[in-house]
């Protein structure tokens, strides 16, 4: 076995920088442990994603940044607007903020490093392994990491959190099974200003699909849209976003709400995607976020699951990392996180499933279950949240933060937007 010094061995390594991986490092140095986190892209950045913070996300974040400092709009309403323009909707038990991915990631990144994680950003990841190594003091350690640039890390533990469609050499990923990870579907998203303010997010149904709109920070509206792909063909035209979605939806009301706004960044898109439960481990490795499952975006409940899933993965592997117990600590680790993690979200998957069925039902289908929003959308939202009780494995304050909070990290002004055309989902 190799001899791996003791000072090039940290506690964990994570995989991702999005919520989830941030969230997992944030935790992970709260209660002492030496953590490093590889994100491939740089920060700011654009994502896929219907930006929506539901009320139960908002006490996690505002444990890690200053949240209002980045000025998110306020959402008090959930509304479904039908092809023919009937609204249906319902207030929200407690008002949610719109923020968007580039705002937010940066945020949770600048925190991680704030409190004394080794950030590695802008560097892909090509291969992780997992050995027993001794080291002097006779501790083992799991996994080795190389990145393309030719660096190298090691650790106790591994968080896979790269989102749905990773793919990383030494482990099997999503990318190595397409049919069990890849999907119909195809997820899009673009930035509009100009759009008469409200204090709701608009879910715009259609046959194969559906597109919401969310109020983000700056007076900007955040377009998202999930879309069969026999509706999308057209991969190019999707540049327009307004004029794809309005071509491929057929949908009026969304023509006529969009039609006064004007793009404010370039449409971003992936695909394949598929609404699924997936695995809360691969090989040892824990899996958080999108790459332990990805749950319908009408749910709303995206971002608050990538951090408590991310949170919960570290929180697991506190014990046996700080008392040295590897490989057999994380063993149990892995059990418990799996077993947490189902209970955590398994409802919302069962539930956001035959949800999703509606997507292709009959359009007077579709108008009677929009029309029950008022009494049936508070009960929905509830049975699509993360339960917290199920995520309770330290206690929140068994263990003080490691360095001060980031009441200081107050958002840098916005620049241009520059995203990419199309979302890249490997590592």
């Amino acid at each position: 076995m190799e001899s791996i010094a003791s000072a090039e061995v940290k506690d964990l390594l994570v995989v991702g920088g999005g919520p989830a991986g941030a969230a997992a490092a944030l935790e992970a140095r709260r209660h002492g442990l030496a953590v490093s986190i590889w994100e491939r892209d740089r920060f700011p950045r654009h994502k896929v994603c219907g930006e929506f913070l539901s009320s139960e996300s908002l006490s996690a974040l505002e444990e890690e940044i200053a949240l209002e400092a980045y000025h998110p709009a306020v959402i008090r309403r959930s509304e479904f607007i039908s092809p023919r323009g009937r609204v249906h909707g319902f207030p929200l038990p407690h008002p949610g903020r719109g923020l968007s991915r580039r705002a937010l990631d940066e945020a949770l990144w600048r925190a991680a490093a704030s409190r004394g994680a080794e950030i590695h950003e802008g560097e892909c990841v090509r291969r992780v392994s997992r050995q027993v190594a001794t080291r002097g003091d006779g501790s083992s350690c799991l996994w080795e990491l190389d990145s393309m640039g030719g660096k190298k890390d090691a650790a106790r533990a591994l968080i896979v959190s790269a989102g749905r469609w990773w793919s990383l050499e030494g482990i099997s990923g999503p990318t190595k099974n397409h049919g069990e990870h890849g999907g119909a579907w195809l997820g899009a998203k673009a930035h509009f200003g100009g759009l008469s303010p409200r204090d709701a997010v608009e879910m715009y149904y259609f046959s194969g699909g559906y597109c919401g709109l969310a109020p983000i920070e700056g007076g900007l509206y955040n377009a998202c849209c999930l879309v069969h792909r026999s509706l999308a063909q057209d991969g190019s035209a999707v540049a327009d976003f307004a004029a794809w979605i309005t071509e491929i939806s057929g949908h009026h009301a969304l023509a006529e709400r969009l039609r006064p706004g004007s793009q404010v960044s370039k449409t971003v898109a992936t695909a394949p995607v598929k609404p699924a439960r997936r695995r809360s481990n691969i090989q040892g490795a824990l899996l958080a976020g999108d790459a332990a499952g990805f749950l319908d975006p009408f749910t709303g409940d995206g971002i608050s699951i990538a951090l408590q899933s991310g949170r919960l993965a570290a929180r697991v592997l506190v014990g046996c990392l700080k008392n040295r117990s590897v490989p057999e600590g994380i063993e149990r680790a892995v059990e418990v996180y799996r077993r947490k993690l189902d209970d955590a979200v398994g409802g919302s998957y069962r539930l956001a499933g035959i949800l999703r069925a509606l997507v292709w039902a009959p359009s007077w289908l579709q108008e009677s279950v929009a029309a029950s929003l008022p009494w049936l959308g508070p009960r929905l939202e509830a049975e699509t949240r993360w339960r917290n009780s199920a995520s309770n494995v330290v206690g929140r304050n068994s263990a003080p933060p490691v360095a001060g909070g980031d009441a200081n990290l107050a958002p840098e002004p916005a620049g241009a937007f520059d995203p990419e055309s199309l979302e890249r989902e490997s590592v």
